[in-house]
């Protein structure tokens, strides 16, 4: 091989290398930049999640009546709370977010962090409001339409069972405030209306066996048992309850009638 032939290889090799890296730097330089559009676009992002968090804020404030964090309106507004969870949890408030290093991104997103999470946990805390109230209105037979008062007017349906009472009771936050107050109002009273009611069951029971009148039956037992049936609340229970002492009615009667004939 020549000189020249020589010559003119070293410089393809010399042209091919020279091209690659420009090609290499160019590449650099576009990666320098794309990563500064990325950083650039993450704080301009960050700073407009400062703003929707207090507009999100607000709009979970509305859910409740007379915005003060403790009664949810009536009636509630399922899909917008659906809305406010949907947007909060798509807040972009880390490096993680963007797609970055925290070694890229160096601005402090601390507070906005803590503004997403607080905003999730009030989300949460509504959710579970909700949830308890519903849980409670599946045991009476009309559920109240202002849970704030009215607890000693509600009465329960057959349904109702010491134990389900008991596991909403327990379910609870154990923070005291206006709305776990009143729920415990309403708990309280149906837990005293079923009691009540198993009370007077038992009593009926202890007279009539297998639809015979015991020992027990006597006219003094079954007026007084009567008089506690009246008070009963729930129209489902005081049917149930009542049907049994019309037979233990007519039974006396029977018997009574019996005895007259008997004389």
């Amino acid at each position: 091989m020549g000189k020249s032939g020589w010559v003119g290889k070293l410089i393809c090799v010399l042209v091919i290398l020279s091209s690659i890296s420009i090609c290499f730097l160019g590449m650099q330089s576009n990666t320098k930049q794309e990563q500064k559009r990325k950083v650039e676009y993450a704080k301009s992002t960050v700073e407009n999640e400062a703003v929707k968090i207090n507009q999100l804020n607000k709009a979970i404030g509305q859910l409740y009546q007379k915005n003060q964090d403790e009664f949810l309106i009536e009636p509630f507004d399922d899909e917008k709370l659906k809305d406010i969870e949907r947007d909060a949890t798509a807040l972009k408030t880390e490096a993680a977010d963007f797609g970055l290093k925290k070694t890229d991104f160096k601005t402090d997103t601390a507070e906005i962090s803590q503004g997403k999470n607080n905003l999730l946990g009030e989300i949460e805390t509504i959710k579970n409001k909700k949830n308890t109230q519903e849980e409670v209105a599946a045991l009476l037979e009309q559920a109240p339409t202002d849970w704030e008062t009215g607890s000693s007017s509600v009465s329960v349906n057959e349904k109702a069972t010491a134990e389900g009472i008991l596991q909403i009771r327990n379910k609870m936050n154990k923070t005291e405030s206006q709305w776990s107050n009143s729920i415990t109002a309403y708990l309280d009273e149906m837990a005293a209306q079923v009691k009540q009611y198993h009370e007077i069951k038992q009593s009926i029971a202890e007279m009539l066996k297998d639809d015979v009148l015991t020992e027990t039956a006597t006219l003094d037992n079954f007026i007084l048992v009567f008089n506690q049936v009246d008070q009963v609340k729930s129209e489902i229970l005081k049917k149930e309850l009542s049907s049994k002492l019309d037979i233990i009615d007519k039974l006396l009667e029977t018997e009574a009638n019996n005895d007259t004939i008997s004389e």
